[in-house]
């Protein structure tokens, strides 16, 4: 996976706190799927939710699994007290910390949950062996995460413009597979699917990710502002529909993992 600017990430989401739950549709359908995939045979378990946003995810946990000890988790402290003001449960605990350095001690948790943050991770080595490490026997990691599909059209668009990345690069199923396998999980399962969402425009396109915070975070992005011209150009090889109207691929990948 390319070098992410993990500071830039922070502000992103912190910034983009208050507009998130406007703008995150993408994130209720892929959330809404992945409750599904819950482990709820141990009503009493702890779990831990990793970039739980502003706790849409974490609240259709509290509802699947009412008894759990829950913890959510986020590296954005704004979204942090948007959960705080959503879930006003004593079971609940919030924590600021950086998913690829976990403050907990191993062990701690029968389910480690994430939906859609652990593509905003650098190096999947650290960070698998880190989720395996505090989880107990048996465990169960289940996320959901975007895959190397997402907003292919939307990156193939700026291939034109300039060699700048301007889209963030997802891993694969393969590589997701073999980085879980090689951090100790066994019995991994991986459902891939692509969601197609319709925009008035590019820039409605663009809008939307920088209102989720989904920001380019590579490390080696164009800092300067782009041009007119770069953008005429953007504008031009996105491909459009018959009514004038984008659409974007959004390739999501669901995946299960037990220690």
């Amino acid at each position: 996976m390319s070098a992410l600017d993990k500071t830039q990430i922070s502000r992103s989401f912190g910034n983009a706190s208050q507009s998130y739950d406007d703008m995150a549709a993408l994130q209720r359908k892929v959330g809404n799927e992945l409750v599904r995939y819950l482990d709820n045979e141990n009503h009493q378990e702890r779990i831990l939710d990793i970039g739980c946003g502003t706790g849409f995810f974490t609240e259709k946990i509290i509802n699947a699994l009412p008894d759990a000890e829950l913890l959510a988790l986020d590296i954005a402290l704004p979204m942090l007290l948007k959960t705080q003001q959503r879930l006003t449960c004593e079971a609940i605990n919030l924590v600021c910390a950086d998913a690829e350095q976990l403050p907990f001690i191993d062990n701690s948790f029968q389910q480690v949950v994430s939906n859609l943050a652990l593509q905003w991770c650098y190096d999947l080595s650290p960070l698998f062996k880190g989720l395996h490490d505090v989880l107990k026997p048996s465990g169960v990691l289940i996320f959901s995460t975007f895959g190397e599909q997402a907003l292919c059209e939307l990156k193939s668009a700026w291939s034109k413009v300039d060699n700048f990345p301007h889209v963030n690069d997802f891993c694969n199923a393969d590589e997701l597979q073999q980085a879980l396998y090689a951090a100790g999980f066994i019995e991994v399962n991986i459902v891939k699917k692509t969601y197609q969402h319709e925009y008035a425009s590019v820039i409605a396109l663009m809008k939307e990710l920088k209102g989720i915070g989904a920001h380019n975070t590579h490390q080696q992005r164009n800092r300067h502002l782009t041009s007119k011209g770069q953008l005429k150009t953007l504008l031009s090889a996105y491909p459009q529909t018959r009514q004038g109207t984008i659409k974007a691929s959004f390739e999501i990948l669901y995946v299960q993992a037990r220690r």
